[in-house]
């Protein structure tokens, strides 16, 4: 079992993941835009799924499943937390 710090950690990259999902599902352009920034093929990256926001929806989705799995695993794992 895995001590509570390392829990809260991945509870805590878990809420960012599914809150960045949800943003992804409700406003896939906007979000993708936001972020092409950088070297040219991160532009290039987030240029397309701005083009593609149906695929967006579809890497937020999996994220939503992705953050809610890692969030619930934390309360299957010895619940409840100790320390």
């Amino acid at each position: 079992m895995r001590g509570p710090w390392a829990r809260r950690a991945a509870e805590t990259f878990a809420v960012l993941a599914i809150g960045d999902a949800v943003i992804e599902l409700v406003s896939p352009r906007e979000h993708s835009l936001l972020w092409e920034a950088g070297p040219e093929g991160s532009r290039r990256i987030a240029r397309f799924f701005a083009e593609n926001p149906n695929l967006m929806r579809l890497l937020g989705a999996g994220q939503l499943a992705f953050g809610l799995w890692l969030a619930l695993r934390q309360y299957r794992e010895g619940w409840p937390p100790t320390g």
